[in-house]
């Protein structure tokens, strides 16, 4: 009888466990979905307190805000580099990102620099290149270097971002709004290797036909909120250029490339 009581009672116990602990877990999730949802919520309202009162607000004035919001987002979404991933290539030759790279729409204000307008007719920066790549391109590294972030982002949606050491600088290459990722955190990549497809996830999520695209940027940060993006021209095989850089709307202005050839 004592056997048979021990019995069910070591059991009751490991049931009652088994039950905390998933009532645990699932809390944790609900926590931590709440949490995201406070926290852009919350960074939304702050914005808005700390703008003037006024009974209207103007297009430029909320076009501001949600840039604000944006920004904000994007450093939530920040992470800290491990700089101890990857070796230091000797290989100085870079690749392109698509095959047959070609600008989106063929038109400049695809490609990196104070090239977009805002509503009002400001100018607003575009941070990378948008390549054409319908749903399901490859998408491959620009050069050798390591894996560093895999992230599902609300703007750039599915994005890796590979780091590049190099003797006298490092570099990093990033690439959105992926349909599909096929490498890994801390994967070490060659020049070519291809990292996933493009498709039209985060903000790229209506477009379709010639718009679909991929955006690459060249950065000398990694983290999103930094800032710190510069002209892919710098790192990539084939260059492209404005056709007509001093038009005040690169909208209207088409592209063309220049490709470079490396011995090494």
């Amino acid at each position: 009888m004592k056997v048979i009581s021990t019995s069910l009672l070591r059991i009751l116990l490991y049931s009652i466990f088994i039950l905390y602990g998933l009532n645990a877990f699932a809390q944790s999730n609900d926590n931590f979905r709440e949490l995201q949802e406070i926290s852009v919520d919350q960074i939304y309202q702050d914005v808005q307190k700390s703008k003037p009162m006024s009974s209207e607000k103007s297009q430029p004035q909320q076009d501001q805000i949600e840039l604000s919001v944006n920004d904000s987002i994007f450093k939530l979404f920040d992470v800290d580099i491990d700089l101890t991933l990857g070796e230091i290539s000797f290989d100085t030759s870079w690749g392109d990102p698509v095959k047959n790279p070609k600008i989106r729409c063929n038109r400049a204000s695809n490609l990196f620099g104070p090239v977009r307008h805002n509503p009002d007719g400001s100018v607003r920066w575009h941070r990378g290149f948008d390549y054409y790549a319908p749903i399901g391109t490859p998408i491959y590294s620009v050069g050798n270097g390591v894996v560093s972030l895999v992230q599902n982002h609300p703007d750039f949606g599915h994005c890796v971002l590979v780091t590049h050491k190099r003797p006298k600088q490092t570099y990093y290459s990033f690439y959105a709004h992926l349909s599909v990722v096929l490498v890994k955190y801390g994967e070490t990549v060659k020049k070519g290797t291809v990292l996933g497809k493009s498709g039209i996830t985060g903000n790229a999520y209506n477009l379709s036909g010639e718009d679909e695209h991929l955006h690459f940027e060249y950065r000398t940060s990694p983290k999103h909120g930094d800032r710190k993006q510069m002209n892919p021209n710098a790192i990539v095989k084939t260059k492209f250029y404005s056709a007509d850089p001093k038009n005040k709307w690169q909208a209207n202005v088409g592209v063309k490339k220049k490709e470079s050839y490396s011995l090494f």
